[in-house]
């Protein structure tokens, strides 16, 4: 048996995973027609010589006149996760030389995170605030829905059902719901993919209520995680962004407690780091330095070092 490591909470993956397995079912959340959503599959890119990575982008099954499709999925503070969609977009149809419309859609996990996200307004004026947004971006915030909501959209979102209770809700709770959400997953997936929806939504749930342990979930799904090769991919490659996330949140805490209110620049520039070791040194920086000036010069070569590497 696998060594526990230590959980982390990471959700990008697990919803990297879910788009694969069910990412028609994602679409018609994000208000796209059944009959389009059900002509696309998915699968997760890097674009080239920039360094913008969308969550998904995604590719029509069949030769028809749908576009590509782009998703983010933020369970974080990110003020620029519009603006990151956007350029994503643009810089996959210049290298797509796709001419046509594309969708674009963001879901957030909790609404805290949607108003963190500066409007495209602020670069894009128009006659009308917020304008793209309204028009292009389709956008949904998870904790607005309950489980009936997302279950008539599309029975698969219960992999999606986490979000849809408060993260104080009392443990023993969610272990009953827990259990009745696994139950659903062994009706509405097919046989080959219930093992992985149910990797999907051990992950969800660890990342939403943190007064779960590890144990806990192991036996409320009655299988343990890391048994799948699923489940290890997702535990593993959330290992490391769930560390990033948790050390990120951590900085900008100690600086709100001893500072007050922590300027957007400096928020926006925490958050663009990526090393575990500049994280830990901004924290320890946060605690002792005597004024915000000093902090900003640890802050300022910290970001520098993160900055990813010319090819």
């Amino acid at each position: 048996m696998l060594k526990q490591k230590q959980t982390t909470r990471g959700t990008d993956e697990a919803f990297l995973k879910l788009m694969a397995i069910s990412g028609s079912s994602l679409l018609k959340l994000l208000g796209v027609p059944p009959k389009q959503a059900d002509k696309y599959h998915f699968r997760a890119v890097t674009l080239k010589e920039k360094h913008i990575k969308p969550d998904v982008e995604a590719i029509p099954k069949l030769k028809s006149k749908e576009g590509p499709v782009f998703v983010e999925f933020q369970a974080y503070s990110d003020p620029f996760i519009r603006y990151r969609l956007a350029a994503s977009v643009f810089l996959g149809c210049t290298q797509q030389q796709h001419k046509e419309n594309v969708i674009a859609g963001i879901v957030y996990s909790d609404k805290e995170y949607q108003k963190a996200a500066l409007p495209l307004s602020k670069v894009a004026t128009g006659s009308e605030k917020d304008y793209l947004v309204k028009n292009w971006i389709k956008e949904v915030v998870l904790t607005k829905y309950t489980e009936q909501e997302l279950l008539a959209t599309d029975p698969k979102l219960i992999v999606l059902a986490p979000f849809t209770l408060p993260t104080t809700t009392d443990k023993t709770l969610v272990l009953e719901k827990g259990q009745e959400w696994g139950h659903k997953i062994g009706k509405v997936f097919p046989s080959q993919q219930q093992r992985e929806a149910l990797d999907i939504l051990g992950l969800f749930v660890l990342n939403r209520f943190r007064q779960l342990k590890y144990e806990e979930v192991i036996a409320m799904l009655n299988f343990d995680l890391m048994d799948s090769v699923a489940g290890r991919q997702v535990y593993e490659m959330g290992h490391q962004n769930g560390i990033i996330e948790d050390a990120r949140k951590k900085v900008i805490e100690v600086l709100d407690v001893r500072f007050g209110m922590v300027p957007t620049d400096v928020t926006e520039q925490i958050l663009a780091i990526s090393q575990p070791d500049d994280l830990t040194e901004l924290h320890k920086q946060a605690v002792k330095c005597f004024d915000t000036e000093i902090f900003k010069e640890m802050l300022s070569k910290a970001v520098s070092s993160s900055k990813p590497e010319n090819n």
